[in-house]
């Protein structure tokens, strides 16, 4: 059964959403739900009206903005490699279940559902031709969040967390998800929010020692949560055979930012957290 509802905004275009989405629209007000949602997708109407809280660059612009209760992402899909330089931003069009928006947020979807920590699948919109298209999608925001590659750039991870990203990775190997794009810059490490950290620090506090000073339980901070970005072109597949080679491809893009950058917080120890986390 498909994941993706498709809704025709208007003739060769679309607004694709996941099942039972809070942005679904009503169907007694069917069309302008449907051009509310649009505007969404349009960058210079979110800026008119307040809504973008920050930019980052990619591949292209990516937007942040809030609407209807949700902390958003807006990416435009372009292309990469040599290919781009015929075409930035068109994609051949068959069928819009063999898109790459409606693609990726049928994975995501999947994955977000089984409990995998990705960002939340939100919406996306596309239109075409009778041979190609273009595309834009919206994922969820991850709060307190910074990229692996730039935290292991500036001070060491502890083991656990490195254990935890193995564990991150065989639990989307679980699901049978090949990320064919997976590297150090598409793992985001998640803080704790002030709210947790006050609530360890409560649970903590056991008991007073006989001057009347508080005592405090020693314990591991509050957890680092992994999440993995940048599901566009993959897939669900079959067997077991691809898991290791996904796995040494994420090895060799730690490598090779090690061999650019100095100082660079990764070693053999750390890919070994990594592999017990895996296999644990």
């Amino acid at each position: 059964m498909p994941v993706i509802e498709t809704f025709s905004v208007r003739p060769n275009e679309f607004i694709l959403l996941p099942k039972q989405s809070t942005w679904a629209p009503r169907p007694e007000n069917l069309n302008d739900d449907l051009n509310r949602l649009g505007k969404r997708f349009d960058p210079s109407w979110l800026l008119t009206e307040n809504l973008i809280t920050n930019t980052a660059t990619g591949r292209g612009l990516v937007y942040f903005f809030s609407a209807s209760g949700e902390n958003c992402v807006l990416r435009h899909y372009y292309r990469g490699g040599l290919v781009a330089k015929v075409s930035t931003d068109k994609f051949i069009f068959r069928d819009v279940t063999q898109t790459r928006p409606y693609q990726e947020l049928s994975l995501l979807a999947k994955l977000y559902d089984a409990g995998l920590n990705v960002p939340k699948p939100i919406a996306a919109k596309l239109k075409h031709t009778s041979f190609t298209y273009s595309a834009d999608i919206i994922t969820g925001a991850i709060p307190r969040a910074q990229e692996l590659h730039s935290y292991i750039l500036q001070q060491a991870l502890e083991p656990a967390v490195w254990h935890q990203i193995g564990a991150t990775f065989r639990q989307m190997h679980d699901l049978q998800a090949c990320h064919y794009d997976i590297n150090v810059k598409n793992v985001l490490l998640q803080q704790p929010d002030s709210t947790s950290q006050e609530k360890l620090l409560s649970e903590k506090i056991s008991s007073t020692n006989t001057s009347g000073e508080l005592l405090v339980e020693s314990g591991d901070e509050p957890q680092i949560k992994v999440y993995l970005l940048d599901f566009d072109g993959c897939k669900i597949r079959s067997g077991d055979a691809w898991k290791s080679a996904n796995l040494a491809r994420f090895k060799r893009s730690l490598e090779k930012q090690r061999a650019k950058l100095s100082p660079y917080y990764y070693d053999e120890d750390c890919w070994n957290s990594v592999v017990q986390g895996y296999q644990s």
